[in-house]
């Protein structure tokens, strides 16, 4: 564990590592896609709207746009790093769905605010100093963060936002309906293992693309099997293609829709199908 604590600092250019902790590694890979429980779908609801439940507001009729949409993920770092954490130092949650319980360890708390701190003035302060210009100086730190930020939300973002996938929710998960089981609603074709199945759910909430392509694999750092990673969030992402037929087939077994699309631009057209079918306002009877 001391480990993985320690490793997760790897990644303080991209996202706040104890946050992360919480965002990520607890919520989102316990809670996939769960509107109330998962703060990964939270993350853009300035911009973008990628869950029915979410009120529609006027801006989001831009998101069928690719270009609104890449805009949009030019903040990730920037919110990971600085914006998000520093509201959940402020509200002691990430969203209201998830408890920061990491504010009552000192340590950690001091390393997170901290953490904010040393990202600001690396990246937005320190440029001002050593650049012939501040027009220089800026560039750079636009360049940085914007980047950063495309980069990071195109491999880790497309892997859980399409149709399928968000509507894995299935409003909560939750039922007026006494009859059913752990009050989950089970949409018609999908695995009655929804109902009690945490593994059921992680397959059903993931996309996997390029299965067998060397080249994605190591750009998006082994996110390219997402299904074998949320089953198995402890294996090192070198090892995932070796499990990935057998999950495909256990899947194919009992009956879970085992999603791989044969590239990343699919992958992206399914999302950005999805953002386009959400920029609409609903009307009544609709969505």
């Amino acid at each position: 564990a001391w480990i993985n604590d320690w490793c997760v600092w790897g990644m303080s250019l991209l996202c706040n590592p104890i946050m992360w902790q919480h965002q990520h590694t607890y919520a989102h890979h316990s809670h996939t896609n769960e509107i109330d429980r998962d703060p990964d779908l939270h993350h853009f609801s300035t911009f973008l709207r990628v869950h029915r439940q979410f009120e529609h507001k006027g801006i989001y009729r831009y998101q069928k746009y690719a270009c609104f949409v890449a805009f949009a993920y030019t903040f990730v770092v920037f919110g990971e790093c600085f914006w998000i954490p520093l509201d959940m130092v402020q509200t002691g949650t990430l969203y209201g769905v998830c408890e920061w319980t990491d504010g009552k360890r000192p340590f950690r708390a001091i390393a997170t605010i901290l953490h904010m701190a040393w990202f600001v003035t690396l990246i937005m302060v320190v440029p001002f100093f050593n650049a012939s210009s501040a027009w220089k100086a800026l560039t750079c730190v636009i360049v940085h963060i914007w980047t950063s930020g495309l980069l990071f939300g195109i491999f880790s973002q497309v892997n859980h936002l399409n149709e399928f996938s968000l509507d894995a929710d299935m409003n909560h998960r939750t039922s007026n309906n006494n009859n059913n089981k752990n009050n989950i609603i089970i949409d018609k074709g999908r695995s009655k293992m929804l109902r009690y199945s945490w593994a059921a759910a992680q397959v059903e909430t993931a996309n996997n693309f390029a299965p067998n392509s060397a080249l994605w694999h190591i750009l998006s750092n082994g996110l390219n099997l997402q299904i074998e990673h949320h089953l198995f969030p402890g294996l090192n992402h070198s090892h995932l293609h070796r499990i990935a037929p057998i999950v495909e087939q256990t899947c194919k077994e009992f009956g879970v829709k085992y999603k791989c699309y044969n590239s990343w631009s699919d992958l992206m057209r399914a999302m950005l199908a999805w953002l386009d079918h959400l920029s609409v306002e609903p009307s009544a009877g609709k969505q």
